[in-house]
C-alpha cells in the first residue's frame, strides 16, 4: 500500500491543489491513500474525507509551531499555532493523533536538530519530495538515532507533484487505524525523490516571495 503522507490544498494558502485534482491525480499515479496536511487547517482533510473517495484519506494538519512545523497525523481538529514543540506535541496526542517532525533540515520552516532530539515525536519525516537529498539524508539518520519510525510524502503544491515521494505499507493495510499502527510499529518505509538543482531555485525564491509577502512571517 503506497500513501502520499504529505499533501496541501488551496486551503493551505501556497497550494494550487483542489481536493478533487488530489484524488485524481493519487489515481493517476497509483497511490492507495493520502493524508491532506494544510497549514494550520484541518479545512481540507475535512473535505477529503466528505468526498468518500476509493483512496484512503488520512485526516491530518501541518501545525505550525513557534520552532517549526510538525505533521499531525489522525487529527480532526485544528490545532493552534506558534506554541511550544511540547504543548504541540501534547495537543496533537489529546486528540489521539500522531506527531512527527516535519522535514527538520529545512531552513525556512524546518524545526532543526536541536528542537527535535529528546521531544516525545513519533515519528520523523525522512523523504520529502520538497527536501533536498542532503536534508533527507540527514532526517533519516536523525531518525535512525532516535529510534523512531520514518515517513514519506511528495509535500505536494501542485497536482503534478503528488506521489512525488511516498510511505510503503504492508500489505493488507487497508485503514486509517492500519496505516497508525503499522507505522508506530516501524513496518512501513519510504520511497521517491528528492529536490533537484532546478527546483531548488524555483523554490527559493517561491519561499523568500511569500515569505517577504507574510511580513517576514512563517507560514
Amino acid at each position: 500500500m503506497k500513501v502520499d503522507m504529505h499533501v496541501h490544498t488551496v486551503y493551505s494558502g501556497d497550494s494550487r491543489n483542489t481536493v478533487q485534482d488530489i484524488l485524481d491525480a493519487c489515481k493517476r499515479v497509483g497511490m492507495d491513500g493520502v493524508v491532506v496536511l494544510d497549514h494550520n487547517s484541518t479545512r481540507g482533510c475535512k473535505e477529503a474525507v466528505a468526498m468518500k473517495s476509493d483512496i484512503l484519506v488520512i485526516p491530518g494538519i501541518e501545525v505550525s509551531s513557534a520552532e517549526g512545523h510538525i505533521l499531525a497525523y489522525n487529527v480532526h481538529d485544528d490545532i493552534p499555532r506558534d506554541r511550544t514543540v511540547e504543548e504541540t506535541i501534547d495537543l496533537i496526542h489529546s486528540q489521539g493523533g500522531i506527531a512527527v517532525a516535519a522535514h527538520p533540515y529545512r531552513i525556512w520552516s524546518g524545526l532543526g536538530e536541536n528542537n527535535v532530539l529528546g521531544k516525545p515525536f513519533d515519528g520523523i519525516e525522512c523523504q520529502n519530495g520538497r527536501s533536498t537529498k542532503r536534508g533527507n539524508r540527514r532526517a533519516l539518520e536523525l531518525a535512525n538515532e532516535m529510534r523512531r519510525p520514518h515517513t514519506g510524502g511528495s509535500d505536494s503544491h501542485e497536482p503534478e507533484t503528488i506521489g512525488k515521494s511516498y510511505t510503503v505499507f504492508p500489505d493488507g493495510t487497508a485503514d486509517v487505524e492500519g496505516v497508525i499502527k503499522a507505522l508506530l510499529a516501524g513496518k512501513a518505509t519510504t520511497a521517491g525523490t528528492d529536490r533537484d538543482g532546478p527546483s531548488t531555485l524555483r523554490y527559493g525564491k517561491k519561499a523568500i516571495g511569500e515569505w517577504i509577502g507574510r511580513g517576514m512571517k512563517r507560514m
